[in-house]
């Protein structure tokens, strides 16, 4: 998507914990350390109340543009967590009614574990978003900067509360000749890596679209970033000017 002059809406997005579940792994619970694009996207769809697998055509590749800048160091705690079996069957109803479900105790004394989760410690992100589709971007800019919500934002996990700040609405310009310090995530081909950098490398779940069985990932991206408001050099890339920081979008 051509991201050059299109207004684009920024804004922070914070809270104590993160979680993001990795794809990749099936064991212990580890996280992301970047907020996956698909995640800002479901993040967005919550706060505008959107139903389940309806957005994704919204947020596709040739109708949207996302810039990701971590603004916080990203680190990481483990936390052992005692859980039980969720998986369909294990809900039993009480009373004919869902808002009673219980777990039979046969069920958790049998299927419960303990898995170790990693939660990001005191994440903050800097989000900027371009759409194409007016009325929806406009919606968009009218609940962040109202402070509206039709669904708690959160980050990954559900009691992972999310506070929005510093919403502005600016447009898009080309970067500068020359430029190539990036302070957002950058595709990984276009990253250079320097001494005494800190340069962190990740692969995530970038797209998505609605199927028979509810959605499917269809597209990925591997990405490098550098934590806590620091920049890395990428020559060449697609770099971008939004407020007075150079990012890339995906």
């Amino acid at each position: 998507m051509d991201v050059d002059g299109r207004e684009c809406i920024s804004f922070t997005v914070r809270g104590p914990w993160a979680h993001f579940r990795r794809i990749d792994t099936t064991t212990d619970k580890p996280t992301y350390r970047v907020i996956p694009r698909t995640t800002v996207a479901g993040l967005i769809a919550a706060i505008l109340g959107e139903p389940r697998d309806s957005y994704y055509d919204t947020f596709s590749p040739e109708n949207s543009a996302i810039a990701i800048t971590p603004t916080s160091e990203l680190n990481t705690q483990a936390i052992p967590m005692l859980t039980v079996p969720t998986a369909e069957g294990d809900l039993k109803s009480v009373g004919g009614t869902r808002r009673k479900a219980v777990i039979a105790p046969e069920e958790i004394a049998e299927g419960r574990k303990r898995r170790t989760f990693e939660y990001i410690v005191d994440p903050e992100y800097r989000i900027d978003l371009v759409l194409a589709d007016a009325e929806t971007a406009v919606r968009v800019a009218d609940y962040l900067t109202e402070g509206k919500a039709a669904y708690t934002p959160y980050l990954g996990k559900s009691e992972c509360l999310a506070e929005i700040t510093d919403v502005e609405q600016t447009t898009v310009e080309p970067a500068p000749d020359g430029e190539e310090a990036v302070a957002s995530t950058v595709p990984e081909e276009y990253v250079v890596p320097e001494p005494g950098s800190r340069l962190r490398m990740e692969r995530t779940p970038a797209y998505m679209e609605r199927d028979d069985s509810g959605r499917r990932t269809t597209g990925f991206v591997s990405y490098a970033y550098a934590p806590g408001g620091e920049t890395i050099t990428a020559p060449g890339a697609p770099i971008k000017k939004v407020e007075d920081r150079s990012v890339c979008f995906l």
